[in-house]
């Protein structure tokens, strides 16, 4: 695991609601962005490992499972999580405990991988709450933070 900034992966990680959400299609996880409009789609065994995460085991915990079934994906997986915190999705919990269970999960598949969607993001990023602006129309676009 090295070259990869993993100082907080020891701790649990948790979804960065209320701006992302997520839904489990019948083994198809799909990640929502509300504060950027971008949407993700979870390939290979990625769906596992977020529902590991969402489950409060750290990411640490989760690669040590990955490398002693998978060696072969450790890195990919590596990459996955780091691009999860990169781009804002889940962030370090440090004051919660990680569950005393160990991680459930068996990696079968394809290694993870993350697709990102942003061609309906103007669509979802348009606020339909704020009051009609003349000049902009409605629904009127967030104000960018």
């Amino acid at each position: 695991m090295t070259g990869m900034n993993t100082t907080h992966f020891e701790h649990p990680h948790r979804i960065n609601a209320p701006d992302v959400v997520a839904e489990d299609f019948d083994g198809q996880v799909v990640i929502l962005n509300l504060a950027n409009g971008h949407y993700f789609s979870l390939e290979g065994c990625a769906g596992a490992i977020w529902a590991s995460i969402t489950a409060g085991h750290a990411p640490q915990a989760v690669l040590a499972s990955i490398r002693a079934d998978r060696p072969e994906m450790e890195g990919a997986s590596l990459a996955f999580l780091a691009e999860l915190v990169k781009l804002e999705l889940i962030f370090p919990e440090e004051t919660v405990a990680a569950p005393a269970d160990p991680v459930p999960a068996t990696w079968l598949g394809e290694p993870p991988r993350l697709e990102v969607y942003k061609d309906l993001a103007d669509l979802i990023y348009a606020d339909p709450i704020h009051d009609v602006d003349e000049q902009a129309g409605w629904p009127k676009p967030r104000e960018e933070q």
